[in-house]
């Protein structure tokens, strides 16, 4: 038993057990925050990927047109599983929440307006507002990495929140110089952009 090899946490799950997580994510999930809920098993409970490997996904997720839950299940597919693994974590994701949906609209319109149904609605959206704070607060560790990043982010929220622009436009303005900020450097570059930063 001595000789026994640890397993491999790099080895890719099988179609499988991509299959079986991600049914489990669409039957278990609620809310706007899915992206944390999809990150605290892939990442923290799983070790499938690490967070070096998600936060770039959920970035670009970020800014492509579209549901992020949808592009990030492709991502996560196909870094783990090639294009079979996109097809597989997406099919599996969102199958089990379309038949519920479907059922669950059919109970609502017949009995919507009660007082239980409302409180139970209210409920679902404060414990999606929490799933969200925790995404920021566990992703901001990994991300932020000095004071200009924190720079950008009180930007993004001014454009959004104060200036009131559409995300696109919010994106065209910040992507650029966050590109430009995080563009690969020299060693001396890099001394001067961290003595900047601190």
């Amino acid at each position: 038993m001595g000789n026994q090899e640890a397993p491999n946490p790099k080895e890719p799950p099988a179609l499988w057990e991509l299959a079986a997580l991600f049914a489990f994510i669409g039957v278990t999930s609620f809310g706007g925050g899915l992206t944390a809920y999809i990150r605290r098993l892939v990442v923290s409970q799983k070790r499938w990927l690490t967070d070096e490997e998600f936060l770039p996904g959920l970035g670009l997720v970020q800014l492509l047109p579209g549901a992020n839950v949808v592009g990030l299940s492709v991502y996560i597919g196909n870094h783990l599983r090639g294009p079979i693994g996109s097809i597989v974590a997406l099919t599996s994701m969102i199958t089990p929440p379309f038949i519920l949906v479907c059922c669950l609209g059919f109970l609502y319109f017949h009995a919507g307006t009660t007082t239980d149904t409302k409180a139970l609605l209210a409920g679902v959206t404060a414990a999606a507002c929490g799933l969200m704070a925790s995404m920021v607060f566990e992703a901001g560790q990994k991300a932020i990495k000095g004071i200009f990043d924190v720079f950008l982010i009180l930007l993004t929220f001014a454009l959004v929140r104060v200036a009131h622009l559409h995300v696109p436009y919010v994106i065209m303005i910040v992507a650029p110089i966050a590109i430009w900020w995080h563009r690969p450097r020299t060693g001396k570059q890099k001394v001067e952009s961290t003595g900047a930063e601190q």
